[in-house]
Parts: C-alpha cells; structure tokens; sequence
C-alpha cells in the first residue's frame, strides 16, 4: 500500500518524534540497459518537530531483482539506503515534499536506481581478465560475432 506523510501537524510539540513504516508497491525500471523489478519495499520514516522546521529521517529497504552481467542469470541484489534532512520550508523536491507531504513512493522511485551498480554480477563468479585461457561461449552471444572487426 502507498501513503503519503503529513509531516507539519499541528498537534505536535517540539521535540515529538513520529515514527511511520510504509509498505511501498513500486513499478519496475530500465537502467544499464536491463530491466529491474522492485520487490519488498519498506520505508520507514521519524518525524521530528523542531523550533523553526521539521527534522526528517528516512530509510529505504527492498529488493531488486535484476540478471548478471556475466552469466545473464536472475540476480536478487538487496538494497538499504537513509537519508537525514531538516526541512525549513514546505517543499523539498528531493525528498519527494510537496505542502509538508511526503511520498514515499515517490522518494523510493527516485533513490532506488541510485543503488544500483552499473554492472551487476552473481554471487561466485569469477573475474575475467585479458590473459583468461579462453573457454567455451554461451550460444546466445552467437549473433554477436558479426558485429565486432575482431570477432566475439
């Protein structure tokens, strides 16, 4: 379920510390030329009022599912990131503010591919160096070979 996060109530005191957990359902991703699909995403948020703004704390857990770089197999790559700001003012575009709203779906969309490495690999693969013997090509690089002066 995706809700949004009022953050400027006016029942609150100085000091007082909200504490949100939002389940996030969020759309799958083009990046680096693969597609990702996000799977159990969590933000948790604190809402801390201050004197002159609010203080927000904001983290972010999921998993993205994703293929190797090396071997093209389904890789699940876990990603958990925070953010810390104090808000002056009722608009905070980074953080996905808008009139003392925050939308964590929003910031989670935004930030997400942030976390995600350019090149993608299995866990126990091995590294490929220049001097590697060479072995035997998966066939579906085949269609490859054509384009490329030196072969593939």
């Amino acid at each position: 379920m995706n809700e949004t996060i009022f953050l400027n109530r006016p029942d609150v005191e100085v000091g007082d510390l909200r504490e949100h957990r939002v389940e996030l359902s969020l759309a799958p991703f083009e990046l680096h030329g693969r597609s990702h699909e996000i799977s159990d995403a969590v933000a948790r948020v604190g809402v801390t009022r201050m004197t002159d703004g609010i203080h927000l704390d904001v983290s972010v857990r999921a998993e993205v599912r994703t293929t190797c770089d090396r071997t093209l197999e389904e890789v699940l790559l876990p990603v958990d990131f925070r953010d810390s700001e104090f808000l002056e003012g009722p608009f905070d575009e980074e953080l996905s503010v808008r009139e003392w709203t925050l939308d964590p779906k929003a910031y989670a969309e935004r930030a997400i591919p942030n976390e995600v490495p350019m090149q993608v690999f299995a866990e126990g693969t091995e590294p490929v160096g220049r001097d590697a013997p060479e072995c035997e090509r998966d066939s579906r690089w085949k269609g490859l070979d054509d384009l490329f002066a030196s072969g593939f």
